[in-house]
């Protein structure tokens, strides 16, 4: 369930942010989303679908509750330099945007003035300025159907995570 937000590692506590620990200190070299759209492949979670950005693995979800795990340059999230995590569950909160500005207040971030659109589905983007992967350094809450969708990202410094989330936000599709 997704009462409170957490800031959390991956290998241990189960609550319903990422998080996840490691280095690295090269730079990912940045695609636009048009490059990044015509390499991916697609991916089904049920009730919603999107496409893989290029040079992001899909690999197994290690918790019930996350429905999609995507890792950058690594088999794990011991060793990949970037990792996108989406989990579904009961909202804990009346809206995506308290949601959002929990995660943001107890990570000490910021959420984003403007609203994402998620095929049809207003989102809310909360920021950190994370520069490991010990916190996320990006949340966006979707709220739909009575279920809270938290799409999570977090990377090692160097890494720009704007294309491969913008690519994830523009190829989501709802499901029947």
């Amino acid at each position: 369930m997704l009462h409170r937000v957490h800031v959390l590692v991956f290998a241990g506590t189960v609550a319903a942010i990422l998080g996840c620990g490691g280095s690295a200190d090269t730079n990912l070299p940045s695609q636009d989303s048009t490059a990044l759209a015509a390499e991916a492949t697609r991916q089904q979670c049920g009730t919603f679908s999107f496409g893989i950005p290029h040079g992001w693995s899909i690999v197994s979800p290690d918790r019930s509750k996350t429905k999609a795990m995507l890792l950058l340059d690594g088999r794990d999230w011991q060793t990949a330099r970037a990792m996108i995590k989406i989990d579904v569950g009961t909202p804990a909160f009346p809206s995506a945007e308290e949601l959002a500005s929990n995660f943001a207040t107890s990570a000490g971030g910021q959420v984003a003035p403007e609203t994402l659109d998620f095929d049809g589905v207003k989102a809310t983007k909360a920021t950190t300025s994370s520069t490991n992967m010990a916190i996320p350094r990006e949340i966006i809450v979707i709220y739909h159907n009575g279920e809270a969708y938290l799409v999570m990202a977090g990377a090692v410094s160097g890494v720009d995570l704007t294309d491969a989330m913008e690519h994830l936000r523009s190829t989501w599709k709802w499901e029947g």
